[in-house]
């Protein structure tokens, strides 16, 4: 069974702070007042502003620039992951007061490095991934679901 996801990520008060501007941008509400924006394809699109960034799939120029608008009233990051199998990657950049400040990370554990910076908090006995649920959808296009 694969798993796929690709998304900007955030605290809640920076998305408060941020208009989107994006009509196909929604946004999924976590745990620890933690705002997730899926990466779907409609959004990609419609974002636009060139081809991906470095080594990443989904991370155009103007969804780094999303991203650091978001960042100026608090962190954000983008994270994505591909596993088919058993194999695959994780990749994350992140960005606080309109800089990349993180990254980019690709790594096994990138996503929980992201988490980590945004002040995630794990329990014992779980990773930030886990803390936040990001295990419970399979693909970027089930959390719309979830968006409000």
């Amino acid at each position: 069974m694969g798993y796929s996801l690709q998304a900007l990520i955030t605290l809640r008060p920076a998305l408060r702070a941020c208009d989107l501007g994006f009509r196909e941008a929604r946004v999924v509400h976590l745990s620890q007042d933690v705002v997730m924006i899926p990466i779907t394809d409609a959004l990609y699109d419609e974002v636009g502003d060139g081809g991906a960034v470095e080594r990443f799939w989904k991370l155009s120029p103007g969804l780094e620039g999303l991203a650091k608008r978001l960042s100026a009233a608090g962190s954000a990051v983008y994270v994505e992951a591909e596993f088919f199998g058993g194999v695959g990657e994780q990749n994350s950049v992140g960005w606080a007061e309109g800089q990349r400040v993180l990254g980019p990370i690709h790594a096994l554990d990138a996503i929980n490095h992201a988490l980590r910076f945004l002040g995630v908090r794990a329990s014992s006995g779980q990773d930030e991934f886990d803390a936040l649920g990001l295990g419970s959808r399979r693909e970027t296009l089930e959390w719309l679901g979830d968006a409000g």
